[in-house]
């Protein structure tokens, strides 16, 4: 679905008319859901990647470098996978914020 068909079928069928709040909040809701989903993973896993991402931002590390390192030292540590592919894992470098850490 794309940002237009998603304001208009909130909206209606007329571009003209507004939104209303609680349609603005939907819209967001399914924005970030879409593009800023929330990434859950266990206490030790974010103790593990966090240093990472903030240390090779730090350093002007790519997204290639980090995902090599977190592939290779991660499994050397026996470390269950944070994330599911590499796009979820490139999400997580973008913006940390969305990482939640849940029990194990």
């Amino acid at each position: 679905m794309t940002f237009d068909q998603i304001v208009y079928g909130l909206s209606g069928n007329d571009s003209n008319e507004k939104m209303t709040v609680s349609e603005s909040i939907r819209l967001i809701e399914i924005l970030r859901q879409e593009y800023a989903p929330t990434i859950e993973m266990t206490k030790e896993q974010h103790d593990y990647i966090a240093p990472l991402i903030q240390e090779g931002k730090e350093l002007g590390a790519t997204f290639t470098e980090f995902w090599e390192v977190y592939k290779y030292m991660g499994a050397s540590k026996k470390l269950i996978p944070a994330f599911k592919n590499q796009e979820q894992a490139m999400q997580a470098w973008l913006y940390p914020e969305t990482i939640k850490v849940v029990d194990e």
